[in-house]
């Protein structure tokens, strides 16, 4: 009968209920640090479309970090750090600042480094956006239309279009970077720059030691975190190490590190990184101690400014750290 199945439903309802109640006293008595684990999963688990951007690796970063387009990062650079010299940037992502360095102060060798394959395919193709205007002009007018002549005799150069303005407006620039021909100076932009896939961590300490020195300048911008979180305390200090040998003698790390305060807001994102972050202990204001430690070598540091950002997120100190002309080790 109807009344017999309202009972029965309430009476499920209210043994639901109490079973409910039982099995959260307990979940919550887990969770309080009664279980095994200090700090269990969480309980929404894993999303597969996390892991895609578990490096940091968004691929409109730019666009979100820069709105207007200008990084304000390179307002507190000196371009007497990079002139005619030999340059990394670790975590390029698009290469929006390592071509603007490359394009405006002229080093002899500017290297992109990302793990991401598809931002390293995205950065050699924005190099047609830094090409010089006459590179572009060329390209766009090369060729045109012999001259038709008038009715009064006067003749109008119509010059030929290959392409509509809508597909530049939509797919950038068509215009493309020239191969260097044998013989050219490899020093002039685009000849000074080449991206390349990488992960810079070293998966041991032995190969740390068997790096040697081969560039002037190592940018790191906005990418400790992302270290810090997939490979731990270890992976960081073992980056930090290999940048240190892999500079020459005099060389600079001009370091951004995130706060943190930021690093919660990731923790999540796949299940090594959750635990790596509670087991992190080098804090990121501790980074200046423990690369002029004897431990790394760098033998000085300063901060350079502060970038201003309309996102206070993103407003992140900058650091130079200094190598001795004549290393300890």
């Amino acid at each position: 009968s109807s009344r017999h199945r309202k009972r029965r439903r309430t009476s499920s309802k209210s043994e639901a209920g109490a079973r409910g109640g039982s099995q959260g006293s307990k979940e919550k008595g887990r969770g309080s640090g009664g279980g095994r684990h200090h700090h269990p999963l969480p309980a929404t688990g894993f999303k597969k479309q996390q892991l895609k951007f578990q490096y940091g690796n968004y691929c409109k970063y730019y666009g979100y970090r820069n709105p207007s387009c200008e990084d304000m990062r390179l307002r507190v650079l000196k371009p007497e750090w990079f002139q005619g010299r030999d340059v990394l940037d670790l975590g390029c992502n698009v290469g929006h600042l390592t071509l603007s360095i490359a394009c405006k102060w002229g080093p002899a060798r500017m290297v992109g480094l990302d793990i991401d394959p598809r931002l390293i395919h995205s950065a050699r193709q924005n190099i047609r956006h830094y090409l010089s205007e006459e590179l572009r002009l060329q390209a766009q007018t090369s060729e045109g239309d012999p001259g038709t002549e008038g009715e009064e005799g006067t003749t109008t150069v119509r010059k030929r279009s290959c392409f509509p303005a809508s597909l530049t407006a939509s797919r950038g620039p068509i215009a493309a970077p020239h191969l260097p021909l044998d013989g050219a100076d490899t020093s002039v932009f685009p000849n000074n720059v080449v991206f390349v896939t990488g992960n810079y961590v070293l998966d041991r300490d032995e190969l740390v030691d068997a790096q040697r020195p081969e560039y002037d300048v190592v940018l790191c911008f906005s990418l400790t975190k992302w270290v810090h979180l997939n490979w731990g305390d270890e992976g960081l200090k073992r980056m930090f190490r290999r940048i240190y040998r892999h500079l020459r003698p005099g060389g600079i790390l001009v370091l951004e590190p995130q706060p943190w305060s930021s690093y919660c807001r990731r923790k999540s994102l796949t299940e090594t990184i959750y635990k790596n972050y509670f087991r992190i202990q080098l804090k990121p204001e501790q980074f200046s101690s423990y690369l002029t430690s004897p431990e790394v070598g760098f033998s000085s540091y300063e901060l350079v400014a502060t970038p201003s950002n309309t996102s206070r997120g993103f407003q992140r100190p900058v650091y130079l750290f200094h190598k001795a002309r004549s290393p300890s080790h």
